[in-house]
Order: structure tokens, then sequence, then C-alpha cells
């Protein structure tokens, strides 16, 4: 704020150097003195001089003397500056309260604008969430208010020791509750020590834990009513879905999924890993089959491109294929679709057909 008499340089108000003279010579003098003797004493040109005694007028640290007619006197600082500085600050005063009743009014119309707009999030069929720390947010809150059945669907193959460590708080706090938890991963989840370790836990709380080979889709699925998928450009946002119809659909395909699924227990049995180790070479065969390329079935399966040509190899050796044409040859001559291909794989190939997953 500017204030009158002082200049403003480089926003900081200064006093000349002339007026300070005349002010300092003047307080020397207690009883006043006239123009002619100021200027006689600071040695400054009459015009000079004139502008001096304005500014300080105009500040108030200098009147005319009521006992000496036509001299000058200076006043007291303090005195000055309550008489400059308080209309100002009065002036602040009011702009304060106005600034105040703005926020006010603006506050209460957020909380308007949010909660309409939390009303439409909720009412909305599909809501796209773009950013991480939002899908969590949102996850987190649909968890703390599931009061029935929570189900997940998570393809991809081993978690990640991050995700699991993220997630383990909002499932111990589901399970507290005795709200029921599903959960389906695919096979080579169950050869992931973090994995198997977090799964060990859960159940142990009561949860139900499946896996398969493939053909079902990223899922949180609360009582029935809202779904969390992801989104097919984003790895980081989530689809938000509200539509009864779609949740039916989502709901009749993970419990076909389900259904197919093996129970993972944490504690190992040679009969599960070879019933998995089956199911993935039968999946394997199924898509290439259907004309995938390698690296588009590992990562279909949540396996490595190197355990995926491994079980390749092994399913050309049990059919007697010659190369990878003849292979496809055999899948078709042998309807693999309905009656799958892979033999009971002895227990002790474990290691060697699922060492790189993890």
């Amino acid at each position: 704020m500017e204030i009158p008499g002082l200049p403003d340089t480089g926003g900081r108000p200064t006093l000349s150097d002339e007026a300070r003279l005349v002010y300092q010579f003047l307080a020397e003098v207690q009883d006043g003195a006239s123009p002619d003797d100021v200027r006689r004493g600071t040695n400054l040109s009459a015009d000079r001089l004139d502008q001096a005694v304005d500014r300080l007028t105009t500040l108030k640290l200098l009147c005319e003397s009521s006992q000496r007619a036509g001299t000058l006197r200076a006043l007291p600082p303090d005195s000055a500056r309550m008489q400059l500085v308080w209309p100002i600050v009065r002036e602040l005063n009011r702009r304060r309260r106005e600034v105040d009743a703005i926020r006010e009014v603006f506050s209460e119309l957020s909380q308007v604008y949010e909660s309409a707009s939390l009303h439409a999030a909720r009412t909305s069929p599909l809501e796209v969430v773009r950013d991480l720390d939002s899908v969590r947010r949102t996850i987190t809150q649909l968890a703390a208010e599931a009061a029935e059945e929570v189900i997940t669907a998570q393809p991809g193959g081993a978690r990640s020791a991050e995700t699991l460590k993220e997630s383990l708080e909002r499932t111990d706090e589901l399970l507290g509750r005795g709200v029921r938890l599903r959960t389906l991963y695919q096979h080579p989840a169950r050869f992931n020590t973090v994995t198997t370790e977090f799964v060990r836990h859960v159940t142990a709380l009561g949860a139900e834990v499946r896996t398969q080979s493939d053909g079902f889709m990223r899922l949180l699925l609360f009582d029935g009513e809202v779904a969390v998928t992801s989104l097919r450009d984003d790895r980081c946002g989530a689809l938000i879905v509200r539509d009864p119809h779609m949740i039916d659909f989502m709901r009749t395909t993970f419990e076909q999924a389900w259904s197919r699924a093996t129970p993972f227990a944490p504690e190992y049995d040679p009969a599960i890993v070879d019933r998995t180790l089956d199911d993935t070479k039968t999946a394997i065969a199924q898509l290439l089959v259907e004309g995938l390329e390698d690296k588009v079935i590992a990562r279909r399966l949540g396996i490595s491109l190197r355990t995926c040509q491994r079980h390749i190899s092994d399913i050309m050796r049990r059919l007697g294929a010659k190369n990878r044409l003849h292979l496809g040859y055999l899948l078709h001559s042998r309807r693999i679709r309905e009656r799958g291909v892979a033999p009971h794989t002895s227990a002790d190939t474990v290691g060697a057909s699922y060492g790189d997953v993890d």
C-alpha cells in the first residue's frame, strides 16, 4: 500500500534526504523556525525546501507554530504515525473482514459442490479415475463400506511385495469385520514366496483364494453393487462401475472362473502342482491354436517368456511335433479346446518349469 508523501522505491517507501535534514533541524529548534531560518540552517534552495516541507506536512511531522506566526515546528513521530497509520489500519481491518466473509461463502459453496460431486459419482453408472492415488483412496473407501462380501480377481501371475503390503491392512480390517473375501489369482502366484505367505496369512483369517490359468478379468467387486476394474489404455487408472447390468455380468463371469479354479493351499501339494501345470500347458495349447505369439501367451498366463517357451517345447515333445507348424496341425486334430493335451507332470519338475517365475 502506498503511503502519501513517501516515494515508492522498489516497493520500499523512503524519505528524501532533504526532508530528513529539515526535520532534524526543526527538531533541534524547540520553539520553531521561520522558512528563512530553515533555509539558512540547511543550505537548501527554496524549491528543495518547499518540497521537503510539503512531504513532512503530509506525513504529519511538521506544522505551523501556534505560538510564533510564520514559523514551522517539528511534531513527535509517534503522534504523526498514529494519525497517518490508523486510517490505513482501519481500512485493512475492513478489507480483512471482507476477505473472511468471501472465504466463508466460498467454503460453504465448496462443501455443496463436493457433496454434489460425490453424489453424482456414487450414482453415475461409470466413472473413470485416472491417477493411482485416487484409485487407492476409492478402493480403501469401498472396502471400508463393504458389509457382506468382497470379490477380487487379479490376473498377472505373482503379486508384488509392494502391492500385497499396500492391501494387507485393508484386507485384515475386512476379515476382522466378518466380511467374506474371495480372491482369484493365476497359477504362477503359487510359486512366489511373497504371494504364498500373504495367502497363508489371509486364509488363516477366513479368506478364500483360488488360482486358474487364464480366462478372467481384473476385478474388485464390493457387496455386488460397485466394481473396480482396470482401464484398457491406462495402467494407473481404473473404471468404477455401478450399473447393475454390468455388475451382474462381472459377477457371473467371476463365478464361472471361480467354479473352475483350484483352491490355493499355502502348503506344498504335489497333486495340486501337477494339476496347475496341466492347466497351464492346456491353456498354452489353446492360445497357440488361436494363433497368439509366445510373448502374448506368456503375458496372458502371467509367466515369463522363457517358461512359456519351455512349456511349448514340452507340448511338442509329448505330441511328437517336428516343428511349430506340425504342432498346430496336431493341436487342431486332437481338438485341444475340448480335451487338453498335457498328461500329469511329475512333481519333481516344478522347480525346472517355474524356477524363473519369481
